[in-house]
């Protein structure tokens, strides 16, 4: 029968793979061709545009009609489309702006629509601020755009590497389980060749990148203008 080892034999053998495995471990596990989460260097060719995160509601979904006692009968709600290219403007963070408000819009009043299709009764979204920045070749924004300062900061947000926008709005939406409303909602897009979206988990105060909707892990991919 073999003698068992010795414990000094079993931490000289320990002591030799532990640098072998910690050294090659981050080569064996890490895929080189999946970005990091948490980059903000945003590649389009890298996402896949036949698979967009947004609601659909059915063609046929609306909400239903109401007849008050007047007569007069309450418009119902159909479904949005979504803006497929950017609205003409002066500059390209303008358009980026109106584009994330449409689509903003669209996005919202479809969600509540495939939620609660013919019990959806009012929709109402309004835009208390708004900020946004074009972002520079090294991947930094170039500062921030608000409608006060836009045509100071015409040409440089002309010709960016994408836009950053960020709303800040209250949603009311009525159904035929009450009404409800959200105050500071933030919703923060990067518009370029991909359009990306991302959603503030708190009350917001500020029109601020946060989230960021180039990390992956906090956005989703709702649309492509490529």
């Amino acid at each position: 029968m073999r003698p068992p080892r010795s414990r000094r034999s079993l931490l000289a053998t320990v002591a030799a793979v532990v640098p072998f495995t910690a050294g090659c471990s981050e080569a064996w596990f890490d895929d080189p061709e999946t970005p990091a989460e948490t980059s903000t260097t945003v590649t389009p060719e890298s996402y896949d545009c036949t698979d967009l995160s947004r609601p659909e509601p059915r063609p046929e979904a609306t909400s239903s009609t109401s007849t008050f006692e007047d007569g007069s009968a309450e418009q119902s709600l159909e479904p949005l489309e979504y803006p497929s290219t950017l609205p003409d403007a002066e500059t390209t963070t303008g358009a980026a702006t109106q584009y994330a408000i449409e689509f903003e819009q669209a996005y919202r009043q479809n969600a509540l629509l495939v939620e609660y299709g013919e019990a959806t009764r009012a929709f109402d979204l309004s835009v208390t601020d708004r900020q946004s920045s074009p972002i520079g070749a090294d991947g930094e924004t170039n500062g921030n755009v608000t409608e006060a300062n836009t045509a100071e900061r015409e040409e440089s947000a002309t010709g960016s590497n994408g836009t950053l926008v960020s709303l800040v709005y209250n949603l009311t939406t009525e159904t035929t389980d009450g009404n409800n409303t959200k105050w500071g909602v933030r919703a923060v897009y990067y518009v370029g060749e991909v359009v990306l979206r991302a959603v503030y988990g708190g009350i917001a105060n500020d029109p601020t990148f946060d989230p960021d909707p180039r990390e992956r892990a906090h956005s989703e991919l709702v649309a492509c203008l490529r």
